[in-house]
């Protein structure tokens, strides 16, 4: 920095030399043309003022002030070549000279900082203007720190750093390379991130004072006032999300406990009824409606079974607790499995299966998919009539073994056709959701088995009218990982 700072000073010291020499040249050519001396004078003059506009200091104006009054003074006044002045008219002349060059000096610098002021002013503005503009349509904490890092590096010339509050991670503007490697640099400058009176971080700015500049820790600083900006924006946005989603679940646990205790009472009702029937009277009824009391209360149990299971398996969902086993199984058995906790005998004269003639074997948690299947199939026992057809049907596409379960029943209602598989969704088709049986968690628990699976699942509506549910799943052991 003193290497340039002596540079700068000779090359101006020159333009002094030059100019002065250039002004006495010229006084001399004109005195030798009969030109009287008080126009050389001007000529002087016109020197310095060449000097200020040239030169960026008052300093050099001076000396180019007093170098041609010495000049003036040796070659125009007598005695000539001496430095004596023998008229006191020369000396008033040469002091009102020295007096409107120092003021005419002093002016033309004062002009030219009053000008390179007004100029680093408006790129100062320019540059503020064109960071604000950038952080106007940024979204997302770290792509706001990324663009505030990237924007003081180039304004600054020095790498930054941030450290945000509550964060581990260390953002720098240096590229692909860690963040350690501005560890060792031992000067650097630290530019708070505030907003509402609240700390959010820290901006580091590597560098000694002398190579962050005063306008450089303008715009760091204006940077740094435009991220806290966002930062807290973004805080606030994430508040009012987490707000949302613990009124959602609130919903949730609403209608959950609602469900529950209705859907608990149908069934625990009908079993209390039937058994306190065979419990007070079983001597009076014959051994027909005994078992027919029997039956109504096992396939009430039944159904109670598979409520709590899916009530299980949902809340193991949301904590991320669903663990599959997979194995080797046999698609006949999974099958017979599902169909077995199928509650009711009367879907079974409606219901058609379609198996495929050789044996089909996969890696899959059979229990979890049999509870698919179960789900599926009560689905379609629910909310069709009696006189609606069912078809089961599995067979091998390509990698995948496929199940489809189909009916010819009124379809997917189409207010709830696109969030089928989220939870608590039931179809109104006029009814209340009081009327049917089941809280709506069904095809939610489907989706998350068939998606731990790595398989894939979906429902539509066939041309020929009901509705057709229809997952897959891989034949061989992909790169999913067991016990998601």
């Amino acid at each position: 920095m003193g290497k340039i700072r002596a540079v700068s000073f000779a090359k101006q010291m020159a333009y002094v030399v030059m100019i002065t020499a250039f002004a006495t040249g010229v006084s001399i050519l004109i005195g030798k043309l009969g030109i009287n001396k008080e126009n050389a004078l001007m000529v002087f003059l016109v020197g310095v003022l060449a000097v200020t506009v040239l030169t960026s200091g008052y300093i050099y104006s001076i000396t180019a002030a007093f170098f041609s009054v010495l000049l003036f003074n040796f070659f125009f006044t007598p005695p000539l070549r001496t430095l004596r002045m023998n008229n006191s008219s020369d000396a008033i002349l040469l002091f009102f000279f020295l007096s409107v060059a120092l003021i005419a000096g002093s002016l033309t610098s004062r002009f030219q900082k009053q000008a390179e002021a007004a100029r680093k002013s408006e790129r100062m503005t320019k540059l503020l203007f064109e960071v604000n503009e950038g952080f106007l349509n940024v979204t997302g904490e770290k792509n706001a720190i990324e663009l505030a890092l990237s924007y003081a590096h180039k304004y600054t010339g020095c790498h930054c750093s941030v450290f945000i509050e509550g964060k581990d991670q260390v953002f720098t503007s240096l590229q692909d390379k860690e963040p350690e490697q501005l560890s060792h640099l031992a000067d650097f400058q630290e530019l708070p991130i505030i907003s509402s009176g609240k700390s959010l971080g820290v901006m580091r700015i590597y560098g000694d004072a002398s190579q962050l500049t005063t306008d450089g820790r303008h715009i760091a600083k204006s940077i740094t006032s435009q991220l806290a900006l966002i930062l807290d924006r973004e805080f606030i946005y994430r508040e009012r999300e987490n707000i949302k989603v613990a009124m959602e679940r609130e919903h949730i646990k609403s209608n959950l406990l609602r469900a529950i205790s209705h859907d608990l009472r149908t069934p625990l009702t009908a079993i209390v009824g039937a058994s306190g029937l065979l419990a007070e009277g079983s001597a009076g009824f014959d051994s027909e409606s005994v078992r027919k009391l029997a039956a109504d209360i096992n396939e009430e149990a039944l159904w109670l079974t598979q409520l709590v299971e899916n009530i299980l398996n949902m809340t193991r969902i949301d904590e991320g607790k669903l663990t599959i086993n997979k194995s080797m199984e046999v698609v006949d058995d999974v099958v017979n499995e599902a169909l077995s906790h199928i509650p009711g005998t009367a879907f079974r004269d409606r219901l058609t299966v379609y198996l495929p003639d050789n044996l089909i074997s996969l890696p899959m948690d059979g229990t979890l998919i049999a509870q698919v299947l179960t789900n599926l199939l009560d689905n379609a026992v629910k909310h069709t009539s009696d006189k609606t057809d069912i078809i089961l049907r599995v067979y091998a596409q390509n990698d995948n073994a496929v199940f489809e379960v189909q009916d010819n029943g009124p379809g997917i209602d189409r207010s709830i056709k696109d969030s089928l598989f989220d939870g608590f969704v039931k179809a109104s088709l006029g009814k209340s959701a009081d009327s049917t049986r089941g809280i709506g968690l069904g095809l939610a628990i489907c989706k998350a088995i068939i998606d731990a699976h790595g398989g894939t699942i979906s429902a539509e509506a066939p041309a020929d009218g009901g509705a057709l549910f229809r997952f897959s799943l891989p034949m061989k052991e992909g790169d999913e990982e067991n016990g998601k």
